[in-house]
């Protein structure tokens, strides 16, 4: 690596922050939503361990440091900075379509190297302030800085080796996978597969990590308690012995940071350098006439094209990773508590299947459609037959989730009054959920590309494709909650109001979501894009 590369990186880095901070700063909801999103977690995640910190605060200064605790938070700081690492290389974020252009204007390792770093100061830029507010938590239990700043001294090199090699991790995987070429369905399933067993790994240490019922923790667990003893050593200056493994722990951090670094430049420079680009979304297929049950109107006919696009090149629905993510946590926890899919698994169907019926095709519906915006919007006096294609593409997902699988499964575990009232609940709120998607999809269209899980492509706005999901989850939830009193808890003129809003709100965020999108986008012009 030599000196021009670090100049050369370093533009870059500085280049892609700036036209970040402007883009953010243009555009007055995502600023909003970044400030917001600041605020609430920095302030709000910090206080939930606020006791722990506390009592590890204590601990620390009373001259006998813990560390058990200590180690178990390294491990904590080493596997987010791993998550943070391969993250951002396989979320590679661009501004603007600058990339062959950027490739050739300087060294691939410079490149390589200010990529690495905007996109690593990005994605951390949400622990600062966390970070902070911890520190100060244990400046106040501790009573002096000390135990802060050893606690900061002894992350920094943990967190940095676990950005390199997490990073290392992620490009190997955008490699393999450009080696693999399998299909888009076939890294899909290889994606779950590796994304389950994770889960399913996790909730198995749970008990480990907690520490509950007499298990270890997860730093006991390790063979010769590496983090605990280099916990030691940093914790010297407060009363701990110091372990000769700390020190050799100490010098492999260290050493790993410019090994993994080198690997990773060496990684992505084998990807900026190979010209057979991602072919996994490109199959030759024949066309197919649309089925006589969704033949019957345009809107139908549509719906059937979103659904055989879909079915083609599955990366136009990657926004829904957030869902298959749920679904694996849901998964995970059965390892523990196989009683949860009986009791939980009917209402968690009708609730996934009404989060797809508007996510996967509303949630953005014109900036999908980017490139033929312009036939769409000449061809046509008004978009409302497209609008109701994508809400029929989503009911036929979604339907197919909460009564495929919800249905089956409440019949075994249900009563059959409770599995009629969920039945009779499950169009009215899928329905609900694909119009108030479309509502959310105008009041924030996304028509610039962008890169989001290695895929380049309009997608939904995060701050209104979060603000959909957990507002769905609440809805249907409350939803679920009234059939079930309803059934078990008897009728009265209470519950009797309580449908009567229930179904007007859901009328009204339905009906009104679809609406607002017609008229949004029939006013719509190329200027706006």
């Amino acid at each position: 690596m030599r000196r021009s590369d670090l100049r050369d990186g370093a533009v870059l880095a500085r280049t892609e922050l700036r036209a970040q901070v402007r883009r953010i700063a243009g555009n007055r909801r995502q600023l909003v939503g970044v400030v917001v999103g600041l605020l609430s977690f920095g302030l709000f995640f910090p206080l939930t361990f606020l006791s722990q910190v506390l009592t590890f605060a204590e601990g620390l200064a009373s001259g006998a440091p813990p560390l058990a605790r200590f180690g178990t938070i390294l491990v904590s700081v080493l596997t987010v900075g791993v998550y943070f690492g391969a993250a951002t290389a396989i979320n590679q974020t661009r501004v603007g379509a600058i990339g062959p252009l950027v490739r050739t204007s300087i060294p691939p390792e410079g490149v390589v190297i200010g990529r690495f770093a905007s996109e690593t100061l990005q994605a951390t830029a949400f622990a600062v302030v966390p970070g902070v507010v911890l520190l100060v938590v244990l400046v106040v239990g501790a009573g002096t800085p000390l135990p802060a700043l050893l606690v900061l001294a002894a992350s920094l090199p943990l967190l940095v080796a676990g950005l390199v090699a997490g990073r290392t991790i992620g490009a190997t995987v955008r490699y393999l996978g450009l080696l693999s070429r399998l299909s888009a369905w076939g890294k899909a399933v290889v994606l779950v597969v590796l994304a389950g067993t994770a889960f399913v790994g996790l909730q198995t240490a749970i008990p480990a990590v907690m520490g509950d019922d007499g298990a270890p923790s997860v730093s006991a667990l390790l063979p010769g308690q590496p983090l605990q003893a280099y916990a030691s050593v940093v914790a010297a200056p407060l009363g701990a012995t110091p372990r000769p493994l700390g020190v050799a722990v100490a010098a492999v951090v260290l050493a790993a940071v410019p090994v993994g670094l080198a690997a990773a430049l060496r990684i992505e420079s084998a990807l900026l350098f190979d010209d057979r680009g991602d072919q996994s979304g490109d199959q030759r297929t024949t066309s197919r006439s649309v089925p006589r049950v969704l033949a019957a109107t345009p809107a139908t006919r549509i719906a059937w094209r979103y659904l055989l696009r879909t079915r083609r090149n599955p990366k136009l629905v990657s926004h829904l990773s957030m869902v298959l993510f749920g679904a694996l946590a849901f998964a995970g926890s059965l390892v523990s508590q196989p009683e949860l899919l009986m009791d939980l698994g009917p209402g968690a169907a009708v609730v996934a299947g009404s989060v797809l019926a508007g996510a996967t095709f509303c949630l953005n519906p014109m900036g999908d459609d980017r490139e033929q915006l312009p036939l769409l919007l000449t061809s046509t006096a008004s978009t409302r037959h497209l609008l109701r294609g994508r809400v029929v593409g989503g009911l036929v997902v979604g339907g197919t989730v909460a009564l495929g699988v919800g249905l089956p499964l409440g019949l075994v575990s249900d009563p059959p009054l409770r599995v009629l009232g969920r039945t009779l609940l499950t169009p009215v709120v899928l329905l609900a959920a694909a119009g108030t998607a479309l509502g959310v999809g105008a009041v924030v269209p996304k028509f610039e590309r962008s890169e989001y899980m290695n895929v380049e492509r309009a997608h939904p706005s995060t701050l209104g494709t979060l603000t959909y999901f957990f507002g769905t989850l609440v809805v249907v939830g409350i939803g679920l909650a009234l059939v079930w009193l309803s059934v078990d808890g008897g009728g009265g003129p209470l519950l009797v109001g309580a449908w009567i809003v229930y179904l007007a709100v859901l009328a009204a965020t339905g009906v009104g979501g679809y609406r607002y999108a017609v008229g949004k986008f029939d006013r719509l012009t190329i200027d706006d894009v």
